[in-house]
């Protein structure tokens, strides 16, 4: 048996979240296909400037360069790696490219 996701075991702790999460499934189980893809899509979004504003926040004196860098670096953590992991690997392949030419 698969372990439950985390955010329904969080759900199913009040009434009110299991009243919620029934109404989630009943809602996504009656859309359409491109209905769903258009709502993930919506809810990513949704994310991105959640997860910016968080950044805003947590960096007031940033500038928009800066909230897109930590912002990277954020999804690229969230993924196991870094701006720092990609940047090294990235000078690696190029050398390596260069030295085979």
């Amino acid at each position: 048996m698969l372990p439950e996701k985390r955010e329904h075991q969080i759900a199913m702790e009040t009434e009110a979240g299991r009243e919620g999460l029934a109404v989630w499934r009943r809602v996504v189980k009656s859309m359409s296909g491109p209905q769903k893809v258009a709502k993930a899509f919506e809810l990513t979004e949704m994310t991105r400037q959640i997860m910016r504003e968080g950044i805003r926040r947590q960096y007031p004196d940033a500038d928009e360069s800066e909230v897109n860098q930590l912002y990277v670096d954020r999804l690229l953590q969230y993924h196991g790696t870094s701006m720092a992991e990609v940047r090294t690997k990235q000078k690696q392949q190029a050398s390596a490219r260069s030295s085979q030419m």
